[in-house]
């Protein structure tokens, strides 16, 4: 994305800065008869959906990161139905349906379920996220509302062991689903991704 550009706009609320970059030190341990992924200090509430999440400052410091994801604000969003770009609530107050943007063409299926990693944006954001956002502006975006949502998968990275014994990650950035214990054990999540349904298209705020 154009620095330049990027600047002129508001630091979205899922964008990471450099300063919230934080060691990972990844380790197995045994359960239940059975490998897990974790941190050598690991705390219980890095644990969610029965897999690890990616550990992430929150300072909001240092150089904004645009084309990447801050993985706990996203997660916050995605459970809370918060938007994207300022962190508030995503819900129409009339309507009681969420605004969303999806980053690809529905093809005028707006009867099938939808899962998606990009969070919701409240109405009023709606044209600050498509020109902010370097995943919308790749494909031509679609502004809906859904009723219907639900958390089914998380987008992470695998880890396994090397013959030396070391943590070494052996499939990057791939869905895994919530449905799946035995790849959530090896995961490390950095995205969840949601289910939404009974889309409607909607006009631009």
């Amino acid at each position: 994305m154009n620095d330049v550009v990027a600047t002129e706009l508001r630091k979205p609320y899922v964008t990471p800065y450099a300063e919230e970059n934080l060691d990972l030190p990844l380790a197995f341990e045994w359960q239940a008869g059975a490998p897990r992924l974790t941190y050598r200090d690991a705390l219980p509430q890095e644990w969610m959906f029965g897999t690890l999440w990616a550990r992430c400052g929150t300072a909001r410091k240092g150089k904004i990161q645009w084309h990447l994801v801050h993985t706990l604000r996203q997660r916050r969003c995605m459970l809370k139905r918060l938007c994207r770009v300022c962190g508030g609530p995503a819900t129409d107050p009339d309507t009681g349906r969420v605004w969303w943007i999806l980053p690809t063409s529905l093809a005028g299926d707006f009867q099938s379920p939808w899962p998606t990693a990009h969070p919701p944006t409240c109405k009023a954001h709606i044209s600050e996220a498509l020109t902010a956002c370097p995943y919308l502006r790749r494909e031509i975006p679609v502004v809906c509302t859904a009723r219907g949502y639900s958390p089914v998968a998380v987008l992470s990275n695998l880890y396994g062991l090397d013959d030396a014994g070391r943590v070494v990650e052996t499939s990057h950035q791939i869905p895994v689903g919530l449905n799946e214990p035995h790849l959530l054990k090896r995961a490390l999540a950095t995205q969840l991704i949601v289910q939404i349904t009974d889309l409607q298209r909607a006009k631009r705020a």
